[in-house]
C-alpha cells in the first residue's frame, strides 16, 4: 500500500522542488488566510474521475469520426504536464503522476486489456490459426526486436550501446490487442484476420514482457548459470503459466456453475478472478499475461448465467475504455514532465524516421514469414498481411516498459531513459494517429470488406421485411384515434429506409432479376448463373450457421440446453465457418459424445463383481448344519465381520514394513499371519457349505481363495527357509510374499464397489443426459433455422436446395433422439421431465414480468414471487437423473384431450388394446382408410409419405405446393398416429413403418365414434381433439410466416381465448369482427367472399378479409378472441361441437349437407335455408332441446316423426343423421 500511497496520494510532508531548484510555498496563497479551502485533499481522485469525464465527453462528441478518442486524451496529458512547468500548484500534481511506480502501473491497467481481448476471441477460429498466431509473436517478435535494435544502434546519434538499442527494440516491436483491431472489427473484415491480429498481439506482449524481463536482468547482473535461469524461466512463464490459466479457467467455471442466477455475483467473481489470477502469476514468477489469455480463450459468454452475458461485455467494455483513458492521460503528463526539458529539433526528424522503420520492418517481417503462414491454419496471403502490418498498433505493454526504464535505477543517464520514453510515446501516438485512422481505408482498398452480390442480395431482403412491416405498421396506426390528426406525409417520408450500400445499374437489374419480378412479383432464376449460385449458396450457408448458434443461444437462456450441450453446439457449428458448402450434420456431432465408452465397459466389469457377491445367493440346504451356515454367510453381520478382519489385518502387514518392529515383534506378527488366514479359511468353509457348487462360480469368493492360496504358499515358505542359511535369493522372495500381502487389502473393495458403481451410473447418466442434449438442442435449431431459409437465401433454387438439406438433417437428428429413447428410457424422460418444468418455469417468469411492468403486481411483491420461482429452478437440479418411463394409462392419462376426464379415460381403457410390433413392421400404409389410433407407448416409428393436405382437394394442392420435399418424420413415446384422418374420415398421407421394437394402444375407429357419441358434453370429446390438432397446427402456421416472433408464448397466454369454428360448404361466415385477435385456417379452405380470393389451410387469414365462405367439406378455423371480449364458452361451444358431431355423421353415412351460397351466417345462425332433393332426417338442436324431422324434398309439406315444436330460440344449428 506504500506504493500506492506515494504515487496516488497528495500528501505534502515537504514543500515539493519546481524545475529550476526552488522550493515553492504555495499552502498560504492557496488556503487563503482563513484556511477555508482545505490544502491536503487527494486532488489525484479529481484527476481520475475529470480524466474519465473528459473521455466520455470526447466519445460522444467524436462518436462519428475517424479521430482516436485518447490520442486527444493523451495530448491533454501532456497540455497538463506543460502546464506544470508554469502553475505551480499543477506542478505539485503532475510530479506526483509523473513518479507512478511501473509494477503498479503493470498491474492496474494491464488484466483489463488482456482479460477483454482474449475474452472477445473466438476459441475454434484459435485453435485452428494457433500455429500462425504463435510464428507471428515468437519468431516474427525476436526479427522485430533483432532488426529495430540494430537499425537503432547503427544510426542513432545518442551513443546508445548494443544493449539499450535491443531493449529499445524489444520495446517498440509489441503491439496492442484492442487497438490492433479497434478500427477494423466492425468494418465486415474477415473474423479470421481480426483473430490473427488480436492473437498475435496477445501472445506478443507475453513474449515482449519475458524476454524484456531476461534481457534487462542479464545486462544489469550477468552471471555464470545464464542458461539454467534461462531454461527455469522459459518454464516457468510459458508452459507452467499456461497450465495455470487452464486450471484457473476450470475454477472459475465450476464456481459460475454453481452460482444460480446471480448476474452481479458473477460479475464480481470475473472482475476480482482476473486481477487475482494475474497477481499471483506475476508473483511466483509466472506470466499473468499468458494465464489471463488462457483462462479468456476458455471462457466465453456460455460461462455464465443466461442472461449475463450482454451485461459481462459491456461490463469489460467500460472498464476498458477506462483503462485507456487512463493510461494516456498518465502517460501524456509523464512524457510532458521527464522528456521536454530534453527535446530538441533534431529529436522530431528521429520520431517521423522511426516511425516509418517501424512499419518497413513490421513488413519485411511478415513478409518473410509469408511462405510458412500460408501453410498453417486458414492459409495467408498478401493483403491479410498487409492489414497485419498497418494495424500494429503501439500502446499499453510499449509504454509501461518505456516507463519501466525511466524510473529504473539501472546504469545509465536521465536523458537516455527519457529519450527511450519519449520515443516510445510518440510511436505510440502516431501509430494511433496514423495507422489506425488508415486501415479502414486500406482494408476497403484491398477488397477486404467488400460487399458480395450475395450479402447485397441478403441486404435487399432485409430491407424489403423491413419496409413491408413499416407498412404495415402504418396502415394500423391510421386506425388509431389518438394518432389520426398526425402528419401522415411527414411521418412517410420520415420512416423511409434506404439501401445501406450503393448499387449500380448492373447490380440493380440482378438482384431484381434473381429475387422477384418487378411487374408480377414473381420468382425469376433461369438467368442466374452458376457460379452466382455457388455464391449466394454460400453466404446462405454462412448465415444459417450463425442463425443455428443464435438458436442454440437462445435455448441455453431459457434453460432448455444445458452448459456443456450449449458450449458443445456452438463450437461445432464456429468450426463449420471456415469450411466451405458445409452444413451441420448430427453424424459429425455424434463425434463429441462418442468417447465416452469406458465408462460404461468400467461400470459392466464391477457389476459383475457386485452381482455375483450380492444378488445370486444359492438355495438353503435341507440339511440342518448346512442350512445354519447358510442363514450365517447371509446375514449382514457376517459380512461387517469380514471387513472387521480385513482391516484389523492391515495392522500387522503395515508393521511388517516398519524395519525396527518388523524385528522385535517377528514372532507376534508370525502368530497374527497364521491367526487371519485361519480366519480366511473359516470365512470360505463357511460359504463353501452355504452355498454348496455355486460357490467356485463367483468373482469375490475366487479372488478368496487366490488370497488364501498365497498366504499358505508364504506360509511354507517361511518355514522353509528358516533353518537354511539365508541367501539373497531367498530374502528377496520372502520381501516379494511380504508385499503380495498387500493383496488382502483388497477384501475391501465389496464395500467400495457398489459405491464406484454408482458414481460411475451418475456420470454415465450425465454423459447420456449431455448427449440428448446436444441432439435435442441440434434438432430444435434445425427446426428454428428451417422458417428463415427464405429470408435467408432470397432466390428459389437455394431455397429449395437448403430446406432439402436442412430437412434431411434434421430427419437424421431425429432418428438419434429415438434411438436414444429406445436405448436409454429412463434417462431421455428425466430430461423431459426437467425440460418440462423449465418451459412452465420460464412462462411463469415471463407472465410474472408482464405483471409487473403493467403495475398489476408491486415490484416488492413480484421480487418475492420471482425469488420463489427461482428457487424451483434451482431445485430442478435435485431431480432425478433417471425417470420410469410412464406406463400405457400413464399416457393415457397425459393425452391432452383426456385430461382430467376419468368416465372417458376409463371408456378408452376398456376398448383400447395393447399391440406389439417388431422392427420393420407397417402399422399403417399411406392411402389406405384409417382403422383407428395409436398412441405410441414405446419404440420409434418412421412416417413417409407426401405433405399433410389438410383437407385440401389434391387436384388444389399439389400445383399450389409442387415444390415440397417428401414428408418424413419420426415418432416416438407418447405421439399420437392417425388423429387427423379418423376425424375427417381420409386414407392415410403417409407409411408408418417400425424403426425399433413399437407397442401401441390402438383404439378403433369405431369405439373412437362410439365414444364421440357418448361424450357430447360441452366441450365434447370431438371438440378437444380437434381443438389439440388446430392448436398444433396454428403455433407451426405462426412459425413459419412469423418466424421472429416467440409465439410459444404468446399461445400460452391465448390458450384461454382461443376455440375451434366450424364453416360448412358454401355458408358464409364473418370474422374479425371486433372481438377476434386472430383467424387461423387450420383445415379445409375458404373464400374471401369480398376479393374473391381462396385460402388453404394451414395459413393465418388476414384482418382485411372481414367474410369467408367455405370451399371445403370439413373447413375448421382457430379463433383467437380478444382478452376483453365476454366470454360465452358454454353456449359457443355446445354448438361447436354439435357441427364436429354433424360432420362426423355425414362422413359416416356419406350424405353431404348443404347450405345455399346466399345465406349468411355468423357464429350463432338465426335462419337455415337446406337444399332439398329427397328424405332426409335432421335434427334441429338448441340448448338443451332436440327436434327430429323427416321430411320430403319434393313436398312442400314437412312430415314430422314426433310433435311439431314451434319455439323461438335465437340460435339454432342443423345436423344430419
Amino acid at each position: 500500500m506504500s506504493a500506492i500511497n506515494s504515487s496516488f496520494v497528495w500528501v505534502t510532508p515537504s514543500l515539493p522542488q519546481g524545475p529550476l531548484g526552488r522550493r515553492y510555498s504555495v499552502e498560504t496563497k492557496f488556503r487563503g488566510h482563513y484556511h477555508i479551502i482545505g490544502m491536503r485533499q487527494p486532488f489525484i481522485v479529481l484527476l481520475v474521475f475529470v480524466s474519465c469525464a473528459v473521455g466520455a465527453l470526447l466519445r460522444t462528441i467524436l462518436k462519428e469520426s475517424n479521430i482516436p478518442v485518447i490520442v486527444i486524451l493523451c495530448l491533454i496529458g501532456v497540455l497538463l504536464g506543460v502546464v506544470g512547468y508554469f502553475v505551480k500548484e499543477v506542478l505539485i500534481l503532475t510530479e506526483y503522476v509523473a513518479e507512478i511506480d511501473p509494477i503498479l502501473f503493470l498491474h492496474m491497467f494491464t488484466p483489463v486489456i488482456i482479460f477483454t481481448a482474449a475474452f472477445e476471441m473466438d476459441f475454434y477460429i484459435f485453435r485452428k490459426s494457433f500455429w500462425q498466431i504463435l510464428l507471428l509473436s515468437v519468431p516474427g517478435f525476436l526479427l522485430n526486436c533483432t532488426l529495430i535494435g540494430w537499425l537503432t544502434y547503427k544510426i542513432n546519434k545518442y551513443n546508445w550501446n548494443w544493449h539499450v538499442s535491443m531493449l529499445f527494440g524489444i520495446i517498440l516491436s509489441t503491439t496492442d490487442p484492442i487497438l490492433s483491431v479497434a478500427s477494423v472489427k466492425n468494418i465486415g473484415l474477415s473474423k479470421i484476420v481480426i483473430n490473427l491480429i488480436k492473437g498475435e498481439s496477445l501472445f506478443n506482449d507475453a513474449t515482449t514482457a519475458i524476454v524484456f524481463e531476461l534481457y534487462r536482468d542479464l545486462v544489469s547482473d550477468p552471471h555464470t548459470e545464464v542458461a539454467k535461469e534461462i531454461i527455469i524461466k522459459l518454464v516457468l512463464k510459458f508452459f507452467a503459466s499456461t497450465i495455470f490459466g487452464f486450471l484457473s479457467s476450470r475454477i472459475v467455471t465450476y464456481w459460475l456453475s454453481h452460482i444460480f442466477n446471480d448476474g452481479l455475483t458473477e460479475v464480481i467473481l470475473s472482475f476480482s478472478m482476473t486481477y487475482l489470477i494475474f497477481f499471483i502469476a506475476e508473483w511466483i514468477g509466472m506470466s499473468g499475461v499468458i494465464s489471463l489469455t488462457v483462462l479468456g480463450v476458455l471462457l466465453d459468454s456460455i460461462s455464465f448465467s443466461p442472461g449475463v452475458d450482454e451485461f459481462i461485455f459491456r461490463f469489460w467494455a467500460m472498464l476498458t475504455f477506462l483503462a485507456y483513458v487512463m493510461i494516456f492521460i498518465i502517460i501524456g503528463i509523464v512524457i510532458a514532465v521527464k522528456t521536454f526539458p530534453y527535446v530538441t529539433i533534431r529529436d522530431l526528424f528521429y520520431i517521423l524516421t522511426l516511425y516509418l522503420a517501424l512499419n518497413l520492418i513490421r513488413g519485411l517481417v511478415v513478409l518473410f514469414l509469408s511462405p510458412l503462414l500460408s501453410r498453417l491454419g486458414y492459409g495467408f496471403n498478401w493483403r491479410w498481411g498487409a492489414v497485419i502490418v498497418w494495424s500494429g498498433m503501439r500502446a499499453t505493454f510499449t509504454l509501461n516498459m518505456a516507463l519501466g526504464i525511466s524510473q529504473s535505477k539501472d546504469p545509465g543517464t536521465a536523458a537516455m531513459k527519457n529519450m527511450i520514453l519519449l520515443h516510445a510515446g510518440t510511436a505510440s501516438l502516431m501509430t494511433l494517429m496514423i495507422n489506425s485512422t488508415t486501415v479502414k481505408k486500406l482494408v476497403t482498398t484491398l477488397g477486404l470488406c467488400n460487399i458480395t452480390l450475395p450479402k447485397r442480395m441478403a441486404m435487399y431482403s432485409a430491407v424489403q421485411r423491413i419496409k413491408e412491416m413499416e407498412a404495415n405498421t402504418f396502415s394500423m396506426l391510421k386506425l388509431d384515434r389518438f394518432l389520426a390528426d398526425a402528419n401522415w406525409t411527414m411521418t412517410e417520408e420520415a420512416i423511409k429506409i434506404d439501401y445501406p450500400y450503393k448499387f449500380d445499374i448492373e447490380e440493380v437489374s440482378q438482384i431484381v432479376r434473381t429475387l422477384k419480378c418487378p411487374d408480377c412479383n414473381t420468382d425469376i432464376s433461369y438467368e442466374t448463373t452458376p457460379q452466382q449460385i455457388a455464391d449466394i449458396l454460400e453466404e446462405a450457408r454462412l448465415r444459417l450457421l450463425t442463425a443455428q448458434i443464435a438458436s442454440y443461444q437462445k435455448q441455453y437462456h431459457t434453460g432448455m440446453l444445458n452448459q456443456d450441450a450449449a458450449q458443445t453446439l456452438i463450437g461445432a457449428a464456429e468450426s463449420y465457418v471456415d469450411i466451405r458448402g458445409k452444413f451441420m450434420n448430427i453424424h459429425e456431432v455424434k463425434t463429441y459424445w462418442e468417447s465416452k465408452g469406458l465408462l460404461v465397459s468400467f461400470k459392466k466389469l464391477l457389476s459383475d463383481w457386485v452381482y455375483n457377491v450380492k444378488d445370486e445367493k444359492s438355495k438353503p440346504s435341507r440339511n440342518k448344519i448346512l442350512k445354519l451356515c447358510h442363514h450365517i454367510v447371509f446375514m449382514d453381520e457376517f459380512e461387517y465381520t469380514s471387513y472387521i478382519i480385513t482391516l484389523l489385518n492391515f495392522i500387522p502387514i503395515l508393521m511388517d514394513f516398519i524395519t525396527h518392529l518388523d524385528e522385535i515383534y517377528t514372532e507376534q506378527l508370525k502368530i497374527c499371519n497364521y491367526y487371519f488366514i485361519g480366519l480366511y479359511i473359516l470365512e470360505a468353509s463357511l460359504k463353501a457349505l452355504a452355498m454348496g457348487k455355486a460357490y467356485i462360480f463367483h468373482h469375490w469368493n475366487q479372488f478368496e481363495l487366490v488370497i488364501i492360496i498365497v498366504g499358505l504358499i508364504d506360509i511354507m515358505i517361511i518355514n522353509i527357509f528358516k533353518p537354511l542359511h539365508p541367501t539373497y535369493h531367498m530374502i528377496r522372495t520372502i520381501r516379494i510374499f511380504r508385499i503380495i500381502r498387500l493383496i488382502r487389502v483388497l477384501r475391501l473393495l465389496k464395500i467400495v464397489i457398489p459405491r464406484l458403481i454408482n458414481l460411475l451410473e451418475k456420470q454415465i447418466n450425465k454423459q447420456l443426459t449431455f448427449r440428448y442434449d446436444i441432439a435435442k438442442g441440434y434438432v430444435q435449431g434445425e427446426e428454428d433455422t428451417k422458417y428463415l431459409i427464405e429470408q435467408i437465401s432470397g432466390h428459389e433454387t437455394i431455397s429449395k436446395e437448403i430446406n432439402k438439406i436442412m430437412e434431411k438433417n434434421k430427419q437424421d437428428g431425429m432418428k438419434e433422439l429415438g434411438l436414444m429413447q429406445r436405448d436409454y428410457p429412463d434417462i431421455v424422460t428425466a430430461v423431459k421431465t426437467k425440460q418440462a418444468v423449465q418451459t412452465v418455469l420460464n412462462t411463469a417468469t415471463e407472465t410474472l414480468k408482464v405483471l409487473i411492468s403493467s403495475g398489476i403486481v408491486d415490484k416488492n411483491e413480484g421480487a418475492k414471487l420471482q425469488k420463489m420461482i427461482l428457487q424451483k429452478k434451482k431445485n430442478l437440479g435435485t431431480l432425478p437423473s433417471t425417470i420410469a418411463p410412464p406406463t400405457a394409462e400413464e399416457l393415457l392419462h397425459s393425452i391432452s384431450w383426456l385430461e382430467n376426464e376419468k368416465n372417458q379415460i376409463e371408456f378408452i381403457q376398456k376398448r383400447a388394446r395393447l399391440l406389439c410390433y417388431d422392427y420393420g413392421d407397417i402399422i399403417c400404409e399411406e392411402r389406405e382408410m384409417p382403422q383407428g389410433i395409436h398412441l405410441i407407448i414405446s419404440g420409434m416409428t418412421k412416417l413417409c409419405g407426401s405433405s399433410p393436405c389438410y383437407g385440401v382437394a389434391k387436384d388444389v394442392y399439389e400445383p399450389r405446393d409442387s415444390k415440397r420435399v417428401p414428408y418424413t418424420d419420426y415418432l416416438v413415446s407418447g405421439a399420437i398416429i392417425g388423429e387427423l384422418n379418423c376425424l375427417t374420415k381420409q386414407e392415410m398421407e403417409y407409411t408408418v413403418t417400425c424403426e425399433t421394437a413399437v407397442q401401441t394402444c390402438f383404439i378403433s375407429m369405431a369405439d373412437l365414434f362410439e365414444a364421440f357419441d357418448k361424450f357430447l358434453e360441452c366441450p365434447s370429446l370431438e371438440y378437444k381433439i380437434w381443438l389439440k390438432l388446430a392448436l398444433e397446427i396454428t403455433i407451426k402456421t405462426f412459425k413459419e410466416n412469423l418466424a421472429y416472433q416467440d409465439w410459444s408464448y404468446k399461445m400460452c397466454t391465448k390458450l384461454p381465448n382461443v376455440y375451434v369454428m366450424d364453416v360448412p360448404t358454401h355458408s358464409k361466415w364473418d370474422i374479425y369482427d371486433g372481438t377476434m385477435d386472430d383467424v387461423i385456417l387450420v383445415h379445409g379452405s375458404v373464400q374471401d367472399c369480398q376479393l374473391l380470393q381462396p385460402y388453404f389451410a394451414p395459413c393465418i387469414l388476414p384482418k382485411t378479409c372481414h367474410q369467408v365462405q367455405g370451399t371445403a367439406a370439413v373447413t375448421k378455423l382457430l379463433i383467437v378472441r380478444t382478452t376483453t371480449t365476454k366470454r360465452k364458452t358454454s353456449r359457443r361451444c355446445s354448438n361447436a361441437c354439435q357441427y364436429h358431431s354433424s360432420g362426423r355423421r355425414q362422413a359416416t353415412i356419406g350424405n353431404t349437407v348443404e347450405t345455399d351460397g346466399s345465406s349468411r351466417h355468423s357464429l350463432y345462425s338465426d335462419s337455415v335455408s337446406l337444399k332439398q332433393t329427397e328424405y332426409k332426417c335432421f335434427e334441429v338442436s338448441s340448448f338443451n332441446l332436440t327436434l327430429r324431422i323427416l321430411y320430403n324434398t319434393k313436398d312442400k309439406n314437412v312430415h314430422c316423426t314426433g310433435i311439431l315444436l314451434i319455439f323461438t330460440f335465437p340460435k339454432v344449428v342443423i345436423t344430419n343423421i
